[in-house]
């Protein structure tokens, strides 16, 4: 509606506007408009002078609507279906039959490793390949010379002397020089002094 406002002129809305005894001074065409929409005898009026061109009943769409009961159905006429009354279960005198003694599982035979092994070859298809026995590890008393011999060639501690599970830090030779250096550091900078140094 307020299209077919826009299209008129001004002066055909300010005639609107006196048709419905309405004042309407010295407004501007959107001001007009307003004035109109806010009052209903002033549309009633648009609508004598101006009737909607089309006045017939729009048609319903031609599509299906899918969602809609069918059009066959009376949906107004109840149908009621007779319901009977559950009956308690017939008790039979007949104790239940007792279960049938189930067959014996066929005994299970106890492969060991190696015949499974060669089952799953035969299986797949492949070979079966013994495996390797590892030799015994030999005594560590037997090569602590070594050990010992390793650990002064390379500098290192021999593991028998380590404590387990921590690692000590390793021994700083450092020269009386640099040893002043790090106490001087160590008072101008509030650090602690390390007995190492």
């Amino acid at each position: 509606m307020d299209t077919k406002l826009r299209a008129l002129k001004v002066q055909e809305l300010k005639e609107i506007l006196q048709k419905a005894s309405i004042p309407p001074g010295n407004a501007k065409k959107q001001d007009l408009i307003n004035k109109i929409l806010a009052n209903p005898p002033a549309i009633d009026v648009f609508h004598t002078l101006h009737p909607p061109k089309n006045s017939k009943p729009v048609p319903p769409p031609d599509h299906d609507d899918l969602l809609a009961p069918p059009e066959e159905v009376d949906w107004t006429v109840e149908v009621s279906i007779p319901v009977e009354p559950a009956s308690p279960p017939k008790k039979s005198e007949q104790p239940p039959p007792s279960p049938a003694p189930a067959a014996p599982a066929p005994p299970t035979l106890v492969l060991s490793e190696e015949d499974k092994r060669k089952a799953r070859a035969a299986r797949f298809g492949t070979t079966y390949v013994e495996p390797i026995q590892q030799q015994p590890k030999k005594a560590t008393g037997e090569n602590f010379d070594k050990l010992k011999a390793r650990a002064e060639r390379f500098g290192t501690v021999p593991s028998a002397t380590k404590a387990r599970g921590k690692r000590t830090a390793p021994v700083e030779n450092v020269d009386p020089e640099e040893q002043e250096r790090r106490r001087k550091r160590a008072e101008r900078f509030g650090l602690p002094l390390s007995g190492k140094a």
